[in-house]
């Protein structure tokens, strides 16, 4: 007899996701989270593609009561301010992905964490999973509070940590090869940030810079979240502190100055590394890496939380279906599942890599768009990562004329993305 059917390890977006499909299957749920909620975390842009698993979940009605601020879309930049481009999500091929919204971390979690307490989940908190036993039919689990360890035993484990090493089982040592240079983020919140009138005042902001970008995002009527994206080789070329080099960078950026005028920091700056990584393999006979804990990529178009949302509800219906079977995951089904969330995020990495290409940037950033091309880029943004057939061929042709330009420096002109010299 096991203690429980299911544990999450993790109590962010996913492991709440988790937890709450789990609970829809009648299964005794424990979710253990090394913090006190509620917590500072960074990540407040959710996509429209998300609204319909927080309905799906039941908790929508009370994400939309909570007074998050209404995100319709995006605007970018170049650092001089000289080139922008408005997405607007209600003009998106796919209908239905007009809003969402932009989050307080701290409130949204705790939203979704109550959510899944409310379903007859139960909720550990500062509580760490030191370590994994595999037993039959199951897993025997090693917890860590207020300096004591006790055991529990589950059929079904499910790992949200996130970026988080601290259960670095044999399972999540390995690692795809990555694809893009390493790069940091230096962030904080700020009061003071002046805001665009009518519905463009909830939308993410980014400045594009040479080798990375910033984030302005307001997420309630005084705050804003602001950070700056690079990659580790040039924070280690300026020699500067990360809160230096955020400063110097604004200094350089005339579109930043414009954007942060009178603005202060009101938390000290916070660093993440190590942006862009998956997991090798994503799934055991009855454990499942979902959210940050399986793999991430880079924050520019903000899918973290929607694909820490759908990997959970995936991983669960996966086990589910195992499960009524008696029996555990086959390697068939393992290996489906690991290729599934990676696929699912592929175009994303895809409009990640054209991002950060300069060449391919030029072409995002064209507002007089041929071929109907705009409204699937729309869609893909909103996160609509499954590419139906006038997605699919709008974004092959956006990719291939990105092809060209970088080929041949043609049809598109090039933007200037360095700051001005002093």
């Amino acid at each position: 007899m096991f203690d429980y059917d299911a544990l999450v390890i993790g109590g962010g977006p996913g492991g709440s996701c988790a937890a709450a499909c789990a609970r829809r299957h009648g299964w005794r749920t424990l979710v253990v989270e090394k913090e006190t909620f509620p917590r500072f975390r960074i990540g407040e842009s959710l996509l429209p593609m998300a609204n319909a698993i927080l309905r799906d979940i039941g908790v929508w009605p009370r994400v939309e009561a909570a007074g998050f601020i209404p995100k319709y879309g995006a605007l970018f930049h170049t650092a001089d301010g000289a080139a922008t481009k408005t997405v607007d999500f209600s003009t998106g091929f796919v209908r239905g992905l007009d809003y969402t919204y932009q989050v307080d971390r701290a409130k949204f979690d705790t939203l979704l964490l109550d959510h899944a307490a409310s379903l007859g989940a139960e909720v550990r908190f500062q509580t760490t999973a030191r370590a994994v036993e595999p037993i039959d039919g199951g897993h025997r689990v090693a917890l860590e509070h207020a300096g004591a360890t006790t055991f529990v035993s589950t059929r079904w484990l499910f790992d949200a940590t996130g970026r988080d090493n601290v259960l670095l089982t044999a399972q999540k040592r390995r690692l795809d090869p990555p694809h893009q240079p390493k790069r940091l983020a230096i962030y904080s919140h700020f009061r003071g940030v002046a805001r665009a009138p009518g519905r463009p005042a909830g939308h993410t902001i980014v400045v594009r810079l040479v080798d990375g970008w910033f984030w302005v995002i307001p997420i309630d009527a005084e705050i804003t979240s602001v950070g700056l994206v690079t990659t580790t080789e040039t924070m280690r070329r300026s020699g500067l502190a990360p809160a230096a080099l955020f400063a110097a960078t604004v200094d350089a950026a005339p579109k930043l100055r414009e954007l942060l005028a009178g603005s202060v920091a009101t938390t000290p700056y916070h660093v993440t590394s190590d942006y862009s990584y998956f997991r090798r393999d994503l799934a055991g006979e009855r454990s499942l890496l979902i959210g940050d804990a399986a793999g991430f990529s880079d924050p520019i178009f903000s899918s973290g939380v929607y694909v820490s949302l759908w990997s959970a509800q995936t991983a669960v219906a996966l086990a589910a279906r195992a499960d009524r079977q008696n029996r555990p995951l086959s390697l068939r089904e393992r290996r489906r599942y690991t290729r599934a969330v990676k696929h699912h995020v592929r175009p994303f990495e895809r409009l990640i890599q054209a991002f950060y290409d300069n060449a391919s940037f030029a072409v995002f950033m064209e507002t007089q768009v041929p071929w109907n091309l705009s409204p699937g880029l729309t869609s893909i943004v909103a996160g609509h990562a499954k590419l139906i057939w006038p997605l699919w061929w709008r974004f092959h042709v956006f990719l291939a004329i990105c092809w060209v330009q970088r080929r041949f420096g043609f049809p598109i002109k090039a933007l200037n993305l360095a700051p001005p010299a002093a």
